[in-house]
């Protein structure tokens, strides 16, 4: 098959999408089939085409140069979105004899698929990695109701225009479908971790631990990622204020974000010295990071599950490792911990529980080992890259008349 990858950045950026794409391509090309991307340069942070991808037969790549815009700054960002798709249309012409196109979820998707049916002339899937206007409003990015209307308006076009729609869970699925989208016309395929590279690292070869001198007798409650608008740092700071006599029980924050001089703020007017904040670690150390937890904490503001879904959960299954999490109580994402019994999952403003859960993590080991076991078989089954990036082929070929 001949693929066509329309991406709403560039991996010249870091962010959740790199690996994701990046690992879609190795694969789609070791399968056989040809693949074109087409992304944007911006940050230049990274090289447009990483070296893993140069060289490889059967992939090509364009890019696109934008201008680089805060994540704040959501008016000029959006424009700016506007704007590349404006651009991609040249290149859109240029692009034929394809058997389908994958446009990535962004805000500008109905221009982007818009211009893609108009030139490309293929059948075209959205691959929609987040909700959008919903994952907004759900995180108070976006508060003006008459904004949240034009948006959800526009976004009906972009799922109206597409042949077909990819969504990474069922509460995704489910929100779609509230937006008039026939089931039918949606498949989920949850994102990844990479089970080529992506293991447990034991203790004694762990290169965090030993970069900071970790303990082996303290309980790490570790949350590693971006403290941007869909992390709830509140929940963090009221678990670690009912466990602040806990000496033992260490909370380490590792990143980055648009929320983290707040929650910095915060833990230091509470006095909460049983946050540590870290830096965030290079890629090829995730491994190591999460591997050197006790147990990892995925705090969530209520209406998050439904528009977007924690990326690091297959990671942290990997890595032989039991989530605490906090989202809408009801949801297919909560259920599945308990269902699964790979982890714990409360509702959004269940602290106690969250403490509660911690602390018989702490007390009972084996409890923990069994919930960790769980989560690394649940995650081989569901969440390895080897699974579901041949279930995109088999989307592609289904969409693409090549089944």
């Amino acid at each position: 098959m001949n693929i066509l990858l329309f991406m709403s950045s560039g991996l010249d950026t870091p962010g959740p999408s790199w690996h994701l794409y990046t690992a879609l391509i190795e694969d789609l090309v070791s399968y056989g089939h040809k693949v074109h991307l087409i992304e944007s340069h911006s940050t230049g942070i990274n090289p447009d085409c990483p070296e893993r991808l140069k060289g490889l037969e059967n992939f090509s790549y364009e890019t696109i140069n934008i201008e680089t815009v805060a994540k704040k700054a959501f008016a000029k960002r959006y424009l700016v979105g506007v704007k590349y798709c404006f651009k991609a249309r040249k290149v859109f012409k240029a692009q034929q004899n394809f058997d389908v196109m994958m446009v990535q979820s962004c805000p500008w998707a109905p221009f982007a698929i818009t211009f893609a049916k108009s030139y490309v002339k293929t059948p075209v899937i959205y691959n929609s990695q987040d909700m959008f206007p919903g994952a907004s409003i759900a995180n108070g990015a976006m508060k003006q109701k008459w904004m949240q209307k034009i948006f959800y308006m526009f976004q009906k076009v972009a799922y109206r225009r597409a042949d077909h729609i990819s969504v990474i869970s069922e509460d995704m699925k489910q929100k779609v479908i509230e937006q008039g989208v026939p089931a039918a016309k949606i498949t989920v395929i949850p994102d990844w971790y990479d089970d080529k590279s992506v293991r447990e690292i034991p203790w004694e070869d762990n290169l965090f631990v030993k970069k900071y001198d970790l303990k082996k007798d303290c309980f790490y409650v570790q949350f590693a990622g971006t403290m941007g608008m869909n992390f709830d740092y509140k929940m963090v700071l009221r678990v670690a204020e009912k466990l602040k006599q806990e000496k033992k029980i260490v909370f380490q924050m590792i990143g980055q974000g648009s929320q983290k001089d707040d929650f910095v703020h915060a833990a230091q007017e509470k006095k909460l010295d049983n946050i540590v904040f870290l830096p965030l670690e290079p890629q090829e150390m995730v491994p190591h990071v999460y591997s050197a937890c006790s147990a990892c904490l995925i705090p969530l503001p209520r209406g998050v599950i439904g528009n977007s879904v924690p990326s690091k959960a297959g990671l942290l299954m990997a890595c032989h490792r039991v989530i605490v999490t906090s989202a809408d109580e009801g949801s297919d994402y909560n259920d599945m911990f308990k269902r699964e019994q790979i982890g714990m999952a409360f509702d959004c403003d269940d602290s106690d529980g969250v403490a509660k859960g911690i602390l018989k993590l702490r007390d009972e080991p084996e409890y923990c080992s069994r919930l960790a076991d769980n989560a690394q078989k649940y995650g081989k089954a569901v969440y390895t890259r080897t699974v579901n990036t041949k279930l995109y082929e088999d989307l592609y070929r289904r969409i693409g008349g090549k089944a």
